[in-house]
Order: C-alpha cells, then structure tokens, then sequence
C-alpha cells in the first residue's frame, strides 16, 4: 500500500541570517496505513515542527512533502486546509471549551464549513463518547472532569469526522501513569478499527509500547528506525 506520508530531504530552520537555527536536517520518512509511529528524542529535536509540518499546521520551507494524496510543498493555504479537515490532532493540552458539555466539545470537530445538520453532529458525537466509555457524562462540563477524562474526550473529538491520520503531540505529558496508559491505548484501539495510522510525538517511555515503530530524533535527524 502507499505511504500516507511521505517526506524527502525535509529541513527546516527558524529566524534568519545570523539567528538562523536549522531545526529538521534532511529528514526522510513515511508513515503507512494502520501503521502508529512514535517519535521520541530530547526538547527541541525537532519532532513537534515534523508533526506540525505532517498537519499542514505549518508552511514547509525545504524537500518535499505528501500527506494524505497531497503536495505540501509550496501548498496553498486551500490545499493545506484540506489536509487539516481529513487529519485528527490530539495535544498536550486537551483544549476544551469550558463552557460547552462533552457533545458539544467533541462535535465542534466538524466545523463551522460542515454541511451535516446540528443533530447528527451530535448524535455521532454521543456514539464516539459511548465509545470512549463516557457516554454518562456527555452533558457535564470540563470542570467536572478528571484529567483522563478530559484527554478522552480529546481523543472522541479527533476521531468523531474519522480522520484519515491521527497527529498527537505529548498527548500524556499532563496524565498519571494509569490514566496515561489508559487514555493512549484507547486512542491506538480506536485508531486499528478505523485503520487510521497515528503519529505521536512523546518523551513518556511507559507508553512506547503502543508503537509499530520507534523513530528517534536528534538535533533535527534521524538517529534510528
């Protein structure tokens, strides 16, 4: 099968002139269908800019990269844009409105251009929160919410329009050791039963284990496969 990412000699740097400071250094890397790749390495290895250029969240610089069928290089904003609608993102912090309940949380994923009415957004919002095991708390705001929790409804929001690529950055970094656990071997079930592939970006070891394979950054290349 196809890769559903590919990236070719891939570098990029932030500032300019003498500030200039290389970030990705001739990265080649691909992701295929189903496959959970994890990218581990120290702060400022490069791996969250590789994970923002994989989503279209940031404007290649060098090399060439397709996502999902897609040129990135040199994209427009129209073509990045589609990317980002077919892609799931899950990050640190789980980003949820506080005045809005678990549904609606979860059903804000498809969007303000989305032309499905307002009661299958919600009802297919409510499936995925059954899904994640919080169907009994579909109409309770974050506060009321532990930590696991929240990052669950996180994880039903980026799967409820089924994305065709799953993007995760430090998606444990704020959880307990259990919850942790819980909450990334959720989001690797779901993800197989939908035959998404995820990247997920990690320093935490107690969750390697979800991995097809380990990719190793450092100092913006790539060390091991």
């Amino acid at each position: 099968m196809e890769p559903i990412v590919t990236a070719r000699h891939l570098q990029f740097a932030f500032g300019e002139g003498a500030a200039r400071r290389a970030v990705l250094r001739d990265v080649n890397f691909e992701i295929r269908p189903g496959e959970i790749v994890i990218l581990t390495g120290p702060s400022g290895s490069g791996k969250t800019t590789l994970l923002t250029l994989v989503g279209a969240l940031r404007a290649m610089q060098s090399g060439s990269l397709h996502v999902l069928g897609r040129d990135l290089s040199g994209a427009s904003e129209e073509v990045r844009r589609a990317v980002r609608r077919e892609a799931g993102y899950i990050f640190q912090m789980h980003n949820l409105l506080p005045f809005l309940n678990a549904r609606e949380n979860v059903a804000m994923a498809f969007g303000e251009e989305s032309t499905m009415p307002r009661p299958e957004q919600l009802r297919r919002a409510d499936a995925v929160l059954d899904q994640v095991g919080l169907g009994a708390r579909r109409h309770d705001r974050p506060s009321s919410l532990s930590g696991g929790q929240k990052q669950r409804v996180a994880i039903a929001r980026a799967l409820v329009h089924e994305p065709k690529l799953m993007l995760a950055d430090e998606p444990t970094a704020s959880l307990d050791k259990q919850s942790g656990q819980e909450a990334v071997h959720l989001l690797r079930d779901m993800a197989r039963q939908r035959g998404c592939p995820i990247l997920l970006v990690t320093h935490d070891s107690r969750i390697l284990d979800v991995a097809d394979r380990i990719v190793e950054f450092e100092d913006g290349q790539i060390l091991a496969r």
